[in-house]
């Protein structure tokens, strides 16, 4: 059943076209305002807290972790790149499993695993030994992958998907905001006490983050197991056109993540030359980044899922040039990382509109796996087309990420005139009829 419609099923009202399903369900989506009242507060705000806290540790080690190999243990750009790949990797595996337990085991208990495991992989600043480190960035990334998939197919099974834009850009808000908020402290804690400290204080965060999610996040009932799913696994949802084109999607901009994520970090630090400037230059693109969301989200409820990715996507190729053209000026990197910034989170909260419109509401946990696992191939591609790419210049690797990206315009309108023919959902409907949605 598409994803839309799930809510709806107990009207009992029935509609004789998918098609025709689709254009009233996006047209009741563009002309409803967001109302909070419509999310459950039992359910989504202490996924929200969680999200927050998280955030708070997650974005502020991803942008020192670098530095740590590069200051502390004496990594070249390249092996740098290869370890951080390494998380990804694990994290790609995890996402795999990750995706179908969320579906039979319920999405709050991955969400669960991934922070006990997250709390232990936090350790990793607390060793000077290459090979340990690599092997906590592991676990880490795999336990990092099961908190996204937890957290989005619990976000996605709760709220109203008419009200999804909102609430997908308030999700992901509220990580970045605890990362604008976590990376200046995580700056002045690195200034004045070293690794060793941060990492403790980074073990603490995520213990208080999982207690909040043991005791405070309501427990939802798993959508069934695998016997009742019509789809025939992931590797059958994976040959779907509707998901192949949502895996282009995730991918083609996660390249320039992968890469901007570890290089611009290095590239402030070594123009300014001090800590405190890439600590300032994470708080501003976060802050950046939240607003972006949050227009992006409210778009996408008011006026349709099409246009907010365009805009995202041309964003993310301008800001890919403009590092290519300036990445010798430290106003260039910080002003053009700043918008990659805005316009990749942006993507990545509009991507739960996509899933709502093209996947199951049944097989959200999957396709978050397989999205996930997209995610880290393109991350480790990333890491090591920007680590080999960065010695011939510092600009070359955005200049190939920005062209790449051209491609994702060209998915984003064969996506939705896919959905348009009454693709999507429609693959893996079960033989029942669909409701209707009155307009207003």
């Amino acid at each position: 059943m598409h994803a839309g419609f799930c809510v709806h099923l107990a009207t009992g009202a029935i509609a004789k076209k998918p098609e025709e399903s689709y254009a009233r369900v996006t047209t009741n989506t563009r002309r409803q305002p967001f109302n909070p009242t419509f999310a459950n507060p039992g359910t989504v705000w202490p996924l929200f807290a969680v999200q927050f806290l998280s955030g708070a540790w997650i974005l502020t080690q991803m942008s020192f972790f670098p530095i740590y190999l590069e200051e502390v243990l004496r990594l070249t750009p390249f092996i740098l790149s290869v370890v951080v790949a390494g998380g990804q990797a694990a994290g790609m595996l995890a996402a795999l499993f990750g995706g179908g337990l969320s579906d039979t085991l319920g999405s709050k208990r991955v969400l669960v695993i991934g922070l006990a495991g997250g709390a232990v992989a936090a350790l990793v600043f607390q060793s000077e030994w290459p090979l340990l480190v690599a092997a906590l960035w592991m676990v880490g990334g795999a336990m990092g992958s099961l908190q996204t998939l937890g957290g989005s197919s619990y976000l996605t099974r709760a709220a109203d998907p008419q009200r999804l834009g909102v609430l997908a850009a308030l999700f992901a808000l509220c990580m970045t905001a605890g990362g604008a908020l976590g990376s200046p402290l995580a700056g002045w804690l690195l200034d004045t006490s070293g690794f060793r400290l941060f990492g403790v204080a980074g073990v603490g965060l995520v213990l208080i983050t999982l207690v909040v999610a043991v005791f405070v996040l309501p427990a939802q009932a798993a959508e069934g197991d695998s016997s009742h799913q019509p789809t025939g696994g992931m590797w059958r949802m994976a040959r779907r056109p509707a998901m192949q084109m949502l895996i282009g999607l995730r991918f083609l901009p996660t390249i320039y993540y992968g890469m901007s994520g570890i290089l611009i970090p290095l590239m402030i630090n070594d123009l300014a030359g001090n800590k405190t400037t890439v600590a300032l230059y994470g708080t501003a693109s976060l802050i950046i980044a939240s607003a972006a969301q949050l227009a992006a989200g409210r778009a996408a409820d008011r006026f349709g899922h099409r246009w907010p990715p365009l805009v995202g996507y041309g964003a993310l190729i301008v800001a890919s040039l403009g590092l290519a053209f300036f990445s010798d000026q430290l106003w260039g990197v910080i002003a053009f990382g700043i918008l990659g910034a805005a316009a990749a989170w942006s993507l990545a909260s509009l991507l739960f509109t996509l899933v709502s419109d093209g996947v199951p509401r049944a097989e959200h946990g999957r396709a978050f796996g397989l999205l996930h696992a997209t995610w880290s191939v393109a991350m480790i591609g990333g890491a090591l087309l920007g680590g080999a790419l960065t010695r011939l210049s510092p600009g070359l690797p955005f200049a190939i990420a920005g062209l790449l990206n051209i491609g994702s315009i060209v998915l984003v309108l064969a996506f939705f005139a896919y959905l348009g023919r009454g693709g999507g959902a429609t693959p893996a409907l079960e033989p029942v009829s669909l409701p209707a949605v009155t307009p207003d």
